[in-house]
């Protein structure tokens, strides 16, 4: 009798995979090949579940994002240390946020000449960017276009934080790199 496999649950292991590639190797390491063998699988299988590689970096991407969002399970409810919670788990301050990042880059950089893929990034940004809108318009920051641009200059922030605690970690260490968000809080929401 055939083995019942859930789809959606494999196509989550097929991402964790190209993820767990992407990190370790970047993008080119991420071939439907070594992607099935990462997973465990043979290539065919793989492509039961992604038609190509661009689906499949799609979804990795998406299911970056999506565990990223969950990172830190609940938020605080006090509106202040919920915005900072937020940039916070933005920050690649673990193994699994620096997966993140590491995916985030590599998509970007193949984003740069694919208009779809460019499109899922934009939007991405634009969701954390409201995100961040909202919590700073609730922490009573800012309101209206001052909120917006008060959001989008901490995520430029947090973004120049990431990049370069990935690209260094030894002179961003978690530590350094939550130093650095407050101070820059503490500027740019004087």
């Amino acid at each position: 009798m055939p083995r019942f496999v859930d789809v959606e649950e494999r196509r989550e292991e097929l991402t964790d995979a190209a993820a767990r590639l992407i990190a370790r190797a970047g993008i080119g390491a991420a071939t439907m090949r070594d992607v099935a063998a990462e997973a465990g699988l043979s290539t065919g299988s793989l492509t039961h579940y992604f038609a190509d590689k661009r689906e499949l970096l799609l979804c990795t991407f998406q299911a970056s994002l999506s565990r990223r969002r969950t990172v830190g399970g609940s938020r605080p409810t006090e509106p202040s240390r919920a915005l900072r919670a937020s940039l916070e788990g933005a920050l690649p301050l673990d193994d699994d946020r620096r997966r993140h990042w590491m995916v985030t880059v590599a998509f970007c950089a193949q984003a740069a000449g694919d208009d779809e893929l460019a499109t899922a990034q934009r939007d991405a940004y634009r969701e954390f960017r409201d995100n961040v809108t909202r919590l700073v318009e609730k922490a009573e920051l800012a309101s209206g276009a001052e909120a917006q641009a008060l959001a989008e200059r901490l995520i430029a922030a947090v973004d120049g934080i990431a990049v370069q605690a990935l690209f260094d970690p030894e002179t961003w260490p978690p530590e350094h790199q939550l130093a650095t968000l407050d101070v820059a809080m503490a500027r740019l929401t004087d």
